[in-house]
């Protein structure tokens, strides 16, 4: 069944506006490829609490998982290299 409602005549246009350009998922993001050269797929396991964490914040700052990995990574190597005694 379809209701057909009335806006009153002393509101200028409807509240909401439909969209009728349909919904477009992941449009503009930049996706590597699975076969992107110089990235080796890489598995591990994460507490739930951490892993779910490290997926949002990727998500709130706008890179993808793999990219903040790759960012931790690097961090955890580069502090370890730095804590070694020179010499």
């Amino acid at each position: 069944m379809r209701h057909e409602f009335e806006t009153p005549d002393d509101v200028p246009e409807p509240p909401l506006t439909p969209n009728t350009g349909g919904v477009n998922v992941g449009v503009g993001l930049r996706r590597q490829p699975r076969t992107d050269p110089g990235w080796k797929s890489f598995s591990s396991y994460l507490p739930e609490d951490l892993q779910r964490r490290f997926r949002a914040e990727c998500a709130m700052s706008g890179i993808e998982v793999r990219s903040g990995l790759d960012q931790a990574v690097r961090a955890w190597l580069d502090s370890r290299q730095a804590s070694k005694p020179t010499g």
